[in-house]
């Protein structure tokens, strides 16, 4: 295998997809070295380990490794299923977790000193792994500032970094003042961003705490004419903020927007989704409504947002849409003091046909102007 030709190596090495497999051939002789390397080292998982995160230090230390870095992926979890422990971590164990934290720190600190990256994908998971191998369940305190130091950390790096793709998924959003750093980003990078939220029934049911159920708008960049895509997702339940802040938010260049399980305000201010959404009309050509619903509040006669007059105004005001997609029913949801906002029952079976048909004229005026493009 020493002696094959340099043409079929490639061949085999660009269908190796195990990292194992990888390493053993780029330690074969040095034509395999030199076609493996920038394979096996695009894209690094690391784990929520602190010797996950020492090793990731050492690559980004090391010059030849870290030019072939495009992506980094943090704890990764396939087929795990996001749930908030009931037990907390134990005395004995926190002097490892502030020592996790010191080398995330480090670790994501860093990621300015690799050249060509372009993407980071980062996962929060209220657990981690000890040194002895241990799984650790944590606290909300642990969890929720172990998600602060990562993220700030991530956003430090990004203002001298090249990454133009950032993935944060499992936040527990915090008050706005927890995130001031965002603020100092002045020139973000950012064509594409993704947040995922944990919902606020898990929130309140795990901490008891009355200071989160943040504004989404606290980890978006400042506005520019940078970001292309946006996607703002609860997928385990429905997310809705009484500080919503979202008026200060415009991207000109946006042109994708995707809602999953988005709680719209009762009624239309600056501050709201509804009016975010129409800030971005100027390039808007994709919308994906996901389970997003209409918050009712205490007087439902009177504080309610329909959705037939969403449908309505955005018709009229979203010319340039050439795309929606509504998945799921766009519905109503009520608090409720012991399971978080739920479905409002007392929707009359006339403004359910009239959310319908406001929203099949709304889906026919985006054919016809697709038509007319065309």
């Amino acid at each position: 295998m020493r002696d094959l030709p340099i043409e079929i190596i490639n061949a085999v090495v660009q269908n190796v997809s195990s990292m194992t497999d990888l390493l053993q051939l780029r330690s074969v002789n040095q034509a395999y070295r030199d076609l493996v390397t920038p394979i096996a080292f695009s894209k690094l998982h690391v784990k929520n380990s602190i010797q996950s995160a020492q090793n990731f230090q050492q690559i980004v230390a090391a010059a030849h490794l870290a030019t072939h870095v495009r992506e980094v992926v943090y704890d990764a979890r396939d087929d795990e299923c996001f749930q908030f422990p009931m037990e907390n971590v134990e005395v004995e164990d926190m002097l490892e977790v502030a020592e996790l934290e010191e080398a995330l720190t480090e670790a994501f600190c860093a990621l300015d000193a690799l050249p060509r990256l372009d993407r980071v994908s980062a996962h929060f998971w209220p657990s981690f792994v000890s040194q002895s191998g241990k799984k650790i369940r944590e606290s909300p305190f642990w969890f929720t500032s172990r998600q602060l130091t990562v993220i700030h950390a991530i956003y430090h790096a990004m203002k001298t970094s090249r990454m133009t793709s950032l993935s944060l998924n499992n936040v527990v959003m915090m008050p706005a003042t927890c995130y001031d750093f965002v603020s100092e980003l002045t020139h973000s990078p950012l064509t594409d961003l993704s947040l995922s939220v944990v919902p606020n029934a898990d929130i309140s049911a795990w901490s008891g705490s009355k200071d989160i159920n943040g504004s989404l708008g606290a980890l978006l960049p400042l506005s520019n004419n940078t970001l292309k895509t946006l996607a703002l997702r609860s997928p385990q339940g429905p997310y809705h903020s009484l500080k919503t802040e979202l008026s200060s938010f415009h991207y000109p260049s946006l042109s994708s927007l995707v809602l999953e399980n988005i709680v719209f305000d009762q009624m239309p201010s600056p501050n709201g989704v509804e009016e975010f959404i129409l800030r971005q009309k100027s390039r808007l050509r994709h919308l994906e409504l996901r389970s997003c619903a209409s918050y009712v509040g205490s007087s439902p006669s009177f504080d309610v947002r329909l959705w037939s007059s969403m449908w309505q105004r955005w018709a009229g005001e979203l010319g340039g849409l050439r795309e929606l997609v509504v998945d799921g029913e766009s519905g109503y949801v009520v608090l409720d003091a012991d399971w978080g906002y739920v479905p409002y029952k007392g929707v009359s079976g006339t403004t359910s046909e009239d959310d319908k048909a406001g929203l099949q004229v709304f889906q026919d005026a985006i054919v016809s102007a697709c038509m007319v493009v065309a």
